[in-house]
């Protein structure tokens, strides 16, 4: 994405915190880089304020006005910089507003294992993949939401999990290990466990999401090694072997 405009403040900061996607965009056609930028940002967006936010007010208030946001989108009328950026792509937007204001009813999730949080997130998770078949081709498989879903709850990590909502932990995971400083270490390997065998194995169903299941699987193992998320020639390959499936 080049240029100085509204959307690069947003675009910096999804790099910062993801910064394999700056190799992404390296292989994104031009015609589609903008926009693929932008749906990644309104992702990080929607993650934040559905699941990062501590006080109940903060987090309902700004969740609305971003379910609003969605709902206004299809008939041209965004006002946020992300939005604007996708209003002239035909995609189910609206469909996202009424699972992500389900979602923060719940907020914090405590779901008694990785089974049922999955299963909490879901309908949340599908309507995004509908919008990613949309936007990027293919078709959303019925996979695609755990990516998505396995997605957000690796966002979390590692300092989630001394959060409000204790990263959404699994109550199982918390049973086995309690919640003390020193049970933490033991308690993220088994989640990153956990977190590995629910990334799908098959392809996605368009390459935007295949780009991010294989990158989630290698931020995965850099975090069970306690290693820094750096951009390597694996990505390079992810990222060449996900625009392969267009």
């Amino acid at each position: 994405m080049g240029g100085d405009d509204s959307l690069q403040a947003f675009a910096a900061k999804w790099r910062a915190a993801w910064p394999e996607q700056t190799v992404l965009e390296l292989f994104i056609p031009r015609p589609q880089r903008r926009m693929a930028v932008a749906w990644a940002c309104l992702l990080a967006e929607l993650h934040s304020a559905a699941f990062t936010l501590e006080h109940e007010a903060v987090r309902e208030g700004k969740s609305r006005w971003w379910a609003e946001e969605l709902q206004r989108l299809p008939g041209g009328a965004a006002r946020h910089p992300v939005t604007q950026e996708l209003a002239a792509v035909p995609a189910p937007f609206a469909g996202i507003a009424a699972p992500l204001l389900a979602v923060i009813r719940d907020v914090p999730i405590q779901a008694g294992n990785t089974a049922g949080l999955f299963a909490r997130l879901r309908p949340f998770a599908e309507a995004v993949s509908a919008c990613e078949a949309a936007l990027f081709g293919g078709r959303a498989r019925d996979t695609d939401a755990d990516a998505v879903i396995a997605d957000w709850l690796v966002w979390r990590l590692p300092d989630g999990l001394q959060a409000f909502d204790r990263g959404m932990l699994p109550l199982h995971l918390q049973a086995r290990h309690g919640l003390s400083e020193s049970a933490l270490p033991a308690l993220r390997r088994d989640w990153l466990a956990e977190l590995d065998a629910a990334v799908p194995r098959a392809p996605a169903g368009n390459w935007f999401r295949e780009a991010q299941r294989r990158f989630l699987r290698r931020r995965i193992q850099a975090l069970a090694a306690d290693a820094g998320i750096r951009p390597g020639p694996g990505h390079v390959w992810d990222a060449w072997r996900a625009l392969r499936s267009r």
